[in-house]
């Protein structure tokens, strides 16, 4: 039997990217050192799969520069979906 890949699109990815991040926000809050790391990983393997980078083949990518990139389109996407609520 072959094994389908599902692949997300960019929003999906972004969506996905922005949860991680404000979890990794919540974590650093508490102080949970563990989850910090996990949500690094997490972060990192999504931006790997987002650019569909083989880590095996791929050694010159700048991982660092791409998290950065892809941080910075799931905030502008993230923008585009917020509404700004003026209270008085």
């Amino acid at each position: 039997m072959f094994e389908q890949h599902n692949e997300g699109t960019g929003s999906e990815y972004a969506r996905i990217f922005r949860l991680l991040s404000a979890a990794k926000e919540e974590a650093e809050k508490l102080q949970l050192r563990n989850l910090m790391h996990l949500t690094n990983m997490a972060l990192l393997q999504v931006v790997i799969d987002w650019d569909g980078i083989d880590p095996d083949r791929e050694l010159d990518v700048n991982l660092e520069k791409l998290l950065g990139s892809k941080a910075k389109i799931a905030m502008k996407d993230a923008s585009d979906n917020l509404i700004l609520i003026d209270r008085h």
